[in-house]
C-alpha cells in the first residue's frame, strides 16, 4: 500500500540522497533549503509497506515559495495546488507506485483548487515523465525556459 507521510528530521538525509541521485532533471537541494521548503509547502514521504520509497514536495496558491515555475502558475490561478518535485527510488520504479502517488497527491489538490500544475523538461527531454503525465490527463498549457532548460507547463483539471 501506498501512503504520505510528512518528512521528519530523520528523513533529510535520504531526500537530499534521492534528490542528488536525480538532480540533472531536479533543481539541486541543500539541507538549508530543505528546511526552506518544508517552512513553505508540504513535504510529504512516500512510503511503500511502510518503507520509505521516495518524497514530494507541493505547495499551495499563495505560498511564499520562490519558484519562478510557480510564480508562472500563481499569475495564472487563484487556487491550485503545484507539484514541484516528486522522486521515487529506482528500486521501485515502474511498479505502479508514481501512478499511486498521484492518485493520492490529485486528491488533495482537488480539495484545495480546481488545477494541479507542474512542468516537465522539454530540453533536456524527460520523455518519460511527458509520457506519463500525458497518460494522466496533464496537458501543455505554455512553455518557460528556466536555468537553460525548455520547460512544458502542464496542469490538470482535478475538481
Amino acid at each position: 500500500m501506498t501512503t504520505l507521510r510528512p518528512i521528519a528530521p530523520a528523513d533529510h538525509a535520504a531526500v537530499l540522497a534521492w534528490n542528488e541521485a536525480n538532480v540533472e532533471l531536479l533543481a539541486p537541494l541543500s539541507a538549508e533549503r530543505l528546511i526552506e521548503l518544508l517552512d513553505q509547502g508540504e513535504g510529504m514521504i512516500i512510503e511503500e509497506d511502510g518503507t520509505a520509497v521516495g518524497f514530494v514536495f507541493t505547495f499551495l496558491a499563495g505560498s511564499p515559495y520562490s519558484s519562478p515555475n510557480y510564480a508562472w502558475f500563481s499569475a495564472r490561478h487563484e487556487a491550485f495546488l503545484y507539484l514541484d518535485r516528486v522522486v521515487v527510488d529506482s528500486s521501485v520504479r515502474r511498479t505502479g507506485v508514481g501512478g499511486r502517488v498521484y492518485d493520492l497527491i490529485e486528491q488533495r489538490a482537488a480539495e484545495v483548487g480546481p488545477v494541479m500544475c507542474l512542468e516537465v523538461n522539454l530540453d533536456p527531454p524527460n520523455e518519460p515523465s511527458l509520457a506519463f503525465h500525458r497518460s494522466r490527463g496533464y496537458v501543455e498549457v505554455g512553455q518557460q525556459v528556466w536555468s537553460d532548460h525548455l520547460l512544458t507547463m502542464m496542469e490538470k483539471q482535478v475538481g
